[in-house]
């Protein structure tokens, strides 16, 4: 227990620590290399010289340890895909990465003028942490361990939250298999996604609850906040168990700790929109809103039963009809549209679930399934410590369900709730009470993993694509295939590369998968600074005064687009390449 400790302790001092670095160095630009570097060195050595020194014991018990086995193995294979690919998934080309690169080449987090406002007024600290890693190391090939490093602090954490509860040291082990066996934790922790990020201060913020340690609560409540906007919604429950268990004059140190860590932000936002966390739309114009017009029970019956029939999808064609028309049913006797507009993402569609091993929409249906039947126990028996943890899951799920708009790539968001969930998982294996039981539900979640480690579908390590036999240049493109612009792409690096500008101008208006060129560009020529051209949101205001005018411009997705010819033809006349219009100044 005490090295579980430890590490938690020491990752909420880490994290505490690349937000403040961060923000105090970002108002001088020195978010670079060496500077950096040599505040992480202080860091580190600080650490080492306060640490508390504590002997570690180890016993050797059979169970646990071949539980310890399965997860070693299954991490590992994560751990190996994460370093072998490029950051890669769809948002992490539109927003995660290319604020990455703008910071990087400014040394500042200030707000940069951008089309797509994701990249600046959405939670920022995943990315400070991917901005640490890759200017240090001079690129994105660390970018992955981000999220891998908070998919093991997450499977030591639900251990630590079992045995703070009271679970003995078989079920404090099947608790971090059940975590480290969910199909999207898996996909999601070898790639540059914020949800694993989210999901660790969580488990750090409940077990430092269940500790009644109220300053690192206040601080692991405050990373969850500064790392994604459903922390907002999930967050809730924890701090009301915290409310109950806590001395009153604790509290004030949860408020202190998300306006200290978070204010900085809110500030900028502020600015921005006039609200601390942003426009509710990516473009700032209410089209792509992600709430719900209408926060009544109606929405969040809807959301539950789509989410949920999600969470349930399988091989069979079959089943999965049976379940989208039994939602259907449900939603018809109700009187609720499956389809309303006012709870369903624009241009989305509610369909039959799927099994996929995609991150952004894999499910964890038999993990769900064991979450069901604890919670019912846990009723059954009157067991009001689980039966407060299970309300507590369930509270936090009925608030997301109010408040987002359905989308049919929203699983990946629940991936907090189930990684919270193992310890009640582990409650009911505990009171199965048969050694077997366990090991046999430990073997089939871990067989059930196996798709997710070996087909991810854009990291896999098995057939034609894998990771194996293509190169790490191709692999940015693995979750853009629906839109077969790599060539595109391609030849645009190589026509800019070989003019040899130095500063180009990106038009993301109509794409934003900006990340793939800016990428293979840098590799071509790492003297290249980015700007974005064609803003025309409150965003402008933060262009550059006295900054020298692109050479080139790439307007991804511009193909006959008049208006923009026209914006750019000052420079160059456009160059078609595919769907992509290129202007290559002399």
């Amino acid at each position: 227990m005490a090295l579980r400790d430890s590490i938690l302790r020491t990752a909420v001092l880490a994290g505490t620590a690349a937000l403040a670095l961060t923000e105090l160095l970002s108002p001088f630009h020195l978010l670079t290399r060496w500077p950096l570097a040599a505040a992480w060195v202080l860091v580190v050595a600080a650490w080492a010289w306060l640490r508390p020194r504590g002997a570690v014991t180890w016993r050797f018990l059979p169970l646990e340890t071949g539980f310890a086995a399965i997860i070693a193995a299954v991490g590992g294979v994560v751990a190996f895909t994460a370093i072998l690919s490029p950051p890669n998934s769809a948002d992490a080309m539109a927003y995660h990465l290319p604020r990455v690169v703008y910071w990087a080449q400014s040394g500042s987090i200030a707000f940069f003028p951008t089309p797509y406002l994701n990249q600046i007024m959405l939670q920022p600290l995943a990315e400070y942490l991917m901005l640490h890693t890759y200017v240090i190391t001079g690129g994105d090939g660390l970018i992955n361990l981000i999220a891998f490093a908070a998919y093991a602090g997450s499977i030591a954490g639900v251990s630590a939250i079992a045995a703070a509860f009271g679970l003995s040291t078989r079920s404090q082990a099947w608790a971090a298999l059940f975590c480290a066996t969910l199909p999207n934790a898996v996909l999601q922790a070898s790639g540059a996604k914020n949800d694993f990020l989210l999901a660790f201060w969580l488990v750090c913020a409940v077990y430092f609850a269940a500790r009644r340690d109220a300053p690192l609560l206040a601080l692991s409540a405050a990373l969850a906040l500064a790392t994604k906007g459903t922390a907002y919604l999930f967050l809730p429950p924890v701090l009301l168990y915290a409310a109950a268990t806590l001395p009153r004059r604790q509290l004030i140190w949860i408020g202190a700790a998300i306006c200290l860590l978070n204010g900085p932000q809110y500030a900028r936002n502020l600015q921005l929109s006039g609200s601390p966390l942003g426009f509710d739309s990516a473009q700032g114009d209410g089209v792509f809103r992600w709430r719900n017009e209408h926060l009544t029970w109606k929405p969040a019956v809807s959301n539950l039963l789509r989410h949920t029939s999600e969470q349930l999808g399988a091989r069979s064609v079959y089943w999965n009809q049976s379940v989208y028309d039994a939602v259907v049913r449900i939603h018809r006797a109700l009187g609720i549209d499956p389809q309303d507009r006012d709870t369903t993402w624009p241009g989305a569609r509610y369909a039959p679930p799927l099994n996929a091993n995609h991150e952004a929409n894999a499910n964890n249906r038999w993990h769900l399934l064991l979450l069901a039947a604890a919670a019912i126990f846990a009723l059954a028996a009157r067991n009001r410590q689980w039966a407060l943890y299970a309300g507590a899951l369930l509270s936090a799920f009925l608030l997301f369900c109010l408040y987002l708009k359905w989308q049919p790539f929203l699983a990946r968001l629940e991936l907090p709730l189930f990684v919270l969930g193992a310890p009640l998982a582990a409650f009911l294996v505990e009171r199965l009470r048969y050694p077997a039981v366990a090991i046999i539900l430990a073997l089939f979640l871990a067989n059930g993993a196996r798709p997710a480690l070996f087909e991810n579908w854009t990291r896999p390590l098995k057939g034609p694509h894998s990771l194996l036999a293509t190169t790490r240049d191709a692999n940015y493109f693995s979750d853009m295939g629906q839109w077969n612009n790599r060539a595109s792409y391609l030849e645009a690096v190589d026509r800019t590369a070989r003019s040899g500008c130095t500063e180009v101008g990106l038009d993301i208006s109509e794409n934003q998968l900006e990340y793939p060129f800016q990428a293979l560009l840098l590799e071509r020529s790492p003297r290249v600074r980015f700007v974005h051209t064609g803003v025309a949101n409150a965003s402008a205001r933060y262009a550059a005064s006295g900054a020298p005018p692109p050479c080139a411009v790439l307007c991804p997705d511009c193909i006959a687009n008049q208006r923009k010819i026209a914006l750019y033809g000052d420079i160059a006349p456009p160059i078609e390449i595919g769907r992509f219009l290129l202007f290559l100044g002399k």
